[in-house]
Formats: structure tokens, C-alpha cells, sequence
């Protein structure tokens, strides 16, 4: 059996039981669990065990989030790739591959710089391939119109489940077995579940499987065709002309900064203000649980509100609940942040991958994202570092945690006057030509 025939077969298979645009939500959404699991929410629970064993600091500890940087200087090719027919099967499969050997073999470091390559570099460089900010959304882009944002907040919501359901595990298995069980375990996962997945099921767009966005029939419906006549495609060269992505390189640096170093400190801010790891631990997945919850709600609104007010709320209330771990002293205000803070934070991913589609339309979103994405990688990836070096300097996380929250609200103000970035006049010219021939 050819590989063509396979895909047919799969997608016939798929078809008859939902669109199948579904399950390509349905593996960014596993992509999005793990990585996010291992690579955010779950390495917090690395963070005493191993920097005790190997005798380094937080600060030192904190530096791997530098070493994923390795890839940035080909995530534009990456970007352009999921725009190509078998991009997006080959990069998530190959990359979840790669990612899972990786965590085996971190199971076996012995000193903090074979963490950093192995780790930080290797792991960071198939992380990024497999999913992150740029992949799984920006094809699902490609596949939804107008159930996008549901669409995206199913996708997305792989990213709270790595908090629900990775980060526990994790946790689980370091109290238990120690942490190289932990990073053998989650290294599996990958191997396991990920990879076949990605092979058997990932495609890049509903034209290549003989289909239309949203599952509409063809001839699509004049409700589709509408939004499809108003969502004009950007090219690359097009959108790095406008205000507009320029803004919203902008609003997601300033959520990176703000998000990656929250996940990544948390667990260690809450053992620091006295409560034991089991607490500690419940927090995080209580956080995780209101995120998922989250999700839905933020995407329905999306679709019905203009995604640039939806921004600036998601934005604003997300700076103003992280507030209160700053100012938490008992378990009672912990547990508000986590609902809270689940609750607001939650919904900007869903939100954010909502409005580059919006804004810049779904042929070229893998390019543009992948051009963009990097901005938003370096400013992310140095804030941990900065958290580890301000406990250093304090023993305390409230300097940094205070920073972060006045950051989210400025990404809301930025939400404000980022508005949708006007047609070129020659297209929009174009276009009301043939709306005219075929009227």
C-alpha cells in the first residue's frame, strides 16, 4: 500500500466520523500537552531536585531556556515549510522523534552542561519543530474559517493540559522515582503517542484532502464564501509592511516574557512562601485546570467580538491576577490566584493565534509566523533567566512576578491600537474586479 493510498484510506476513515479538520486539532492538541508539559509547567518540578544534585543555582539552571534559542535562525524556514504540502507531517513527526530520544538521553546527564546541549539545544531545537507557537496553530488556521476560534481553543487548550496532566505526572514520578525517571517517562510519551499521530494523521490544509475549510461542502456555502471574500491572505512581504505586525510582534513578546518565566518559577515561588511540593504541586494543576476551562469561552468570544477588544481584555486581566501570588501569605489567596490567574492567562494563547489568522488570512500564516516567531523567542527565553537571577540576588520572586504583571497589561494596551491591517490597494482593487466579473 502507497503512502497516497494510506492518506486517502485515513482520511475517508476520519470523515465519516467528524470533519477532519478535527483531528488535526486533535494532534496539535497532544503536540501543544507535551511540550508545553515538559517544556514549561513540568520543568518547574526539575528546578530543587536538580539543581541540589548537581549543585548550581537557580540562576544556572534557568540559562537552559537560552539554549533554545539554538533554532531561531532557521525558524523561518520552518514557518515556510508548514506552508508546503508535507511540511507540517514531516516537522512534528520528525521533531516529536528527536524530542523523545532527547528526553531519554537527559535522563542521563550527570553535569549541568550536558543539560544545556542535550536539553536545551537538542530537545529545544525538535520542540520548536513539533509545535510551539508557529506549527499546530497556523495549520489549523488553514482549516477553520468560521469556527476558528472554538477550533483554536480546542487546539490550544493541549497547552493548560500540559499543566493538568504532564506537570502532575512529572511531579508524581520525580517524588517517587527521582528525576531521571521523570524525564524517561515524558521521553516516552513523546515516542510513543506524538510521533504515529503526527505520521498517520497530520495535513496541511482541507484542499490537499479534497476538502473545504470548516467542513462547508463545495460549492461552499454563501456564509463561508463570505468569509472567505473578507479574509484576505497577507503575503510575507505584504504583512511586514503594515503597522499592524509590527504591533503584534510586540503584544506576543511582551506575553512570552511574561508567561514562560510564571510557569517556569511558580512551583519554586510557592515552596519558597513555605508550603511543601504536594501543595505546590495542586496550585500548578489548579492553574492548569482553570486555563483549560478558559479556553472555550475565550474562543467563542473571538468569533463574535472583534479579536482586538478580546486581546485587550484577555491581556489586561491576566497582568492584574498575577498580582496576587506577589501579594498571597496563606493558601486560601493561592488558590485564587491559580483560578484566576487559569481563568484570564488561559485564553491568551487561543486568542493570540486567533488574531494573526484574523489579521493576516491562512495561505501564507506559516511563513509570516515563522518570521516573527523568533522576536517573541528571545524576549521569552531571557526571563526565566532574569526570575533565577533576581531570587538570587532577594531569595524572593516578588520583583520579577510584580514585572510580569504590569507587562501583561501593557500587551493590553498595545491590544488597543493594533487594528486590523488594511488590504494593499492594488489587491484590494484586484479583488473588486473579480467580485464585479463574477457578479
Amino acid at each position: 500500500m502507497t503512502l497516497s493510498t494510506l492518506d486517502r484510506l485515513t482520511e475517508r476513515l476520519v470523515s465519516r466520523l467528524f470533519f477532519y479538520g478535527w483531528a488535526i486539532v486533535s494532534i496539535t492538541f497532544a503536540t501543544a500537552m507535551i511540550t508545553a508539559g515538559i517544556g514549561g509547567y513540568g520543568l518547574s518540578f526539575f528546578i530543587i531536585p536538580m539543581s541540589e544534585e548537581f549543585g548550581i543555582s537557580r540562576i544556572e539552571f534557568s540559562a537552559i531556556s537560552a539554549f533554545r534559542l539554538a533554532l531561531l535562525p532557521v525558524m523561518p524556514l520552518l514557518g515556510f515549510l508548514v506552508d508546503k504540502k508535507h511540511g507540517p507531517r514531516l516537522l512534528i513527526t520528525i521533531g516529536s522523534i528527536i524530542a523523545g530520544v532527547a528526553l531519554l538521553l537527559t535522563s542521563r546527564v550527570s553535569n549541568i552542561w550536558q543539560f544545556y546541549i542535550i536539553y536545551g539545544v537538542v530537545f529545544g531545537m525538535a520542540m520548536n519543530s513539533m509545535g510551539g507557537m508557529l506549527v499546530g496553530p497556523a495549520v489549523i488556521s488553514k482549516w477553520f474559517i468560521r469556527l476558528r476560534g472554538r477550533a483554536m481553543a480546542v487546539g490550544t487548550m493541549g497547552i493548560s493540559a500540559g499543566g493538568f496532566v504532564i506537570a502532575p505526572l512529572a511531579g508524581w514520578v520525580i517524588g517517587q522515582y527521582g528525576w531521571r525517571a521523570g524525564w524517561v517517562v515524558l521521553g516516552l510519551i513523546l515516542l510513543v503517542i506524538v510521533a504515529p499521530m503526527a505520521a498517520l494523521l497530520m495535513r496541511r490544509s482541507p484542499e490537499d484532502a479534497g476538502m473545504q475549510p470548516d467542513g462547508d461542502p463545495a460549492p461552499v456555502d454563501s456564509q463561508h464564501a463570505a468569509a472567505a471574500k473578507s479574509e484576505y491572505s497577507f503575503t510575507l512581504k505584504q504583512a511586514l509592511r503594515t503597522r499592524s505586525l509590527w504591533l503584534m510582534v510586540g503584544i506576543q513578546s511582551v506575553m512570552l516574557v511574561s508567561l514562560s518565566p510564571v510557569l517556569f518559577h511558580q512551583v519554586a515561588y510557592v515552596q519558597d512562601k513555605g508550603f511543601d511540593l504536594g501543595i505546590a504541586t495542586t496550585l500548578a494543576t489548579t492553574l492548569a485546570f482553570f486555563a483549560i476551562v478558559a479556553k472555550l469561552p475565550w474562543g467563542y468570544l473571538s468569533e463574535r467580538v472583534h479579536v482586538r477588544w478580546v486581546m485587550a481584555v484577555c491581556l489586561t486581566t491576566s497582568g492584574l491576577s498575577l498580582f496576587i501570588i506577589v501579594l498571597a501569605d496563606n493558601l486560601w489567596m493561592l488558590y485564587v490566584y491559580a483560578a484566576l490567574h487559569g481563568l484570564t492567562m488561559g485564553g491568551v494563547p487561543t486568542v493570540m493565534n486567533v488574531a494573526w489568522a484574523v489579521y493576516f488570512g491562512r495561505r501564507h500564516i506559516g511563513a509570516i509566523r515563522g518570521v516573527v516567531t523568533p522576536v517573541g523567542s528571545i524576549a521569552g527565553a531571557f526571563s526565566p533567566i532574569y526570575a533565577g537571577w533576581a531570587w538570587s540576588t532577594d531569595t524572593n520572586y516578588d520583583t520579577p512576578f510584580t514585572m510580569f504583571a504590569v507587562l501583561w497589561i501593557i500587551g493590553g494596551v498595545l491590544a488597543l491600537v493594533a487594528a486590523t491591517p488594511k488590504i494593499p490597494r492594488s489587491s484590494a482593487v484586484g479583488l473588486e474586479r473579480q467580485g464585479s466579473a463574477s457578479a
